[in-house]
């Protein structure tokens, strides 16, 4: 392209093209690094008394919109109250945070995205159920792996560190993530987090 023939509007567009693949970069070289340190150990988590329902009623709260601008229904199902757990709830909050985006990202116009929340013996279980595309059984041993998309993902966006994220927060609470689906019929991912903390202060 020769200079004289890039209008005004051209370099700009250039420059904001740039400024958000930079942008872009910058989270992913970020979110790699979080899953690296969370993996080793050298990320500390922040253990504090931790109203599970609270933060989840917020984040119900903020993502509703979200869902409805497209076309999903948001449901939050608590089976009663839940104690109060240790836990670092913001990254907690990132957990289901990037549960729910996956959720909606897959999931067509007129389903239903369903928060369920109860107790389970010894830890506090929270599940995110949604009517999208499912996944491939195949798959499935992989999704947690960073970097990792499932071929139907090709065309969304993304790079497959999300659920990877989800995997070490989880963990690092002494808790697990699991995660069964059905082609066509969605997928249902379980977190299991201890009520007390067994790994202390970071």
């Amino acid at each position: 392209i020769k200079t004289s023939d890039l209008n005004e509007e051209t370099p700009r567009k250039f420059i904001d093209l740039i400024t958000r693949e930079a942008g872009t970069l910058e989270l992913l070289v970020k979110d790699f690094l979080e899953v690296s340190r969370l993996q080793t150990g050298r990320l500390n988590l922040t253990f504090d008394a931790t109203f599970l329902d609270k933060e989840l009623f917020e984040l119900f709260n903020s993502y509703e919109p979200k869902a409805a601008d497209h076309g999903i229904t948001l449901c939050m199902e608590n089976k009663g109250a839940l104690p109060v757990i240790e836990a670092d709830a913001n990254r907690l909050r990132r957990v289901f945070g990037n549960l729910l985006d996956n959720a909606l990202k897959f999931s067509p116009k007129g389903t239903t995205v369903t928060i369920t929340v109860e107790e389970s013996g010894e830890e506090v279980m929270v599940k995110v159920a949604d009517e999208g595309q499912g996944i491939d059984a195949k798959e499935l041993p992989f999704i947690f792996d960073i970097f990792h998309r499932v071929p139907d993902a090709a065309r969304k966006e993304g790079y497959g560190v999300g659920l990877a994220i989800v995997k070490a927060i989880v963990e690092g609470h002494g808790g697990r993530v699991m995660v069964t689906s059905e082609v066509g019929k969605g997928s249902i991912f379980t977190v299991l987090l201890p009520k007390v903390s067994k790994l202390g202060d970071g």
